[in-house]
């Protein structure tokens, strides 16, 4: 799947000018580490493989074992619960393949009921525990079963902000950083940026980190 996307989205940068050969540099580094899984990911989730490579260097640096303060773990920073919700969401959009459900249920093996049987976000089973969630730290430490699932959240995304034809991918990369409900507000990225911008820093400088001049996605082309 190519993004039809015009890269930049903006002139504005989070990296300067001086840093986006490291920037490449060190995506290339991760395309190649996880190349099979990253490859694997995007064919199944049909999100290119450049973008989920992008995402795990700005929320990672490629670093499988990392854990944030707030508790996202892994290479695309996931926590347990938004990875149980992504896998729901898949199954419940009619999106997951057999493939996929594969991979899941080898990481989670019958834990992976416990999201297949829910009916709604958060339903609580006696498969889950009475808790809507199965999914742990421990599991999202997995390479494989990061990538997956964070490449099956990010698809979700995309397909949700592709608005007349044109793909809105300031508005996907954003609510993958400040969570699924959250809502991107603007007709226009700059819009969008002075959005973000006025809900916290780390929301406008993600949408630049992505999208932006110098940013992971225009370094790679």
């Amino acid at each position: 799947m190519e993004l039809n996307v015009s890269l930049p989205m903006t002139t504005a940068a989070y990296y300067p000018a001086s840093q986006a050969g490291m920037v490449r540099q060190r995506i290339t580094e991760i395309r190649q580490q996880y190349s099979r899984l990253i490859e694997q990911s995007a064919a199944l989730t049909r999100v290119p493989a450049g973008l989920i490579a992008g995402l795990v260097f700005v929320e990672s640096n490629g670093r499988a074992t990392a854990v944030s303060s707030a508790g996202a773990v892994g290479l695309m920073q996931l926590k347990p619960q938004s990875a149980n919700d992504a896998i729901f969401l898949e199954n419940r959009m009619e999106r997951l393949t057999e493939a996929e459900r594969e991979i899941i249920i080898r990481y989670l093996g019958t834990r992976a009921e416990g999201i297949f049987r829910m009916k709604y976000l958060g339903h609580k089973l006696p498969q889950n525990n009475q808790s809507g969630n199965v999914v742990t730290r421990e599991d999202l430490l997995k390479p494989e079963f990061n990538l997956l699932v964070g490449s099956m959240l990010l698809g979700l995304l995309i397909d949700q902000h592709t608005e007349g034809g044109v793909l809105r991918l300031d508005k996907a990369v954003v609510r993958y950083n400040q969570g699924y409900f959250y809502k991107p507000q603007g007709d226009t990225i700059a819009q969008t940026l002075d959005s973000a911008r006025l809900r916290s820093a780390e929301a406008y400088n993600y949408i630049l980190k992505m999208v932006g001049r110098n940013g992971a996605l225009e370094v790679q082309l």
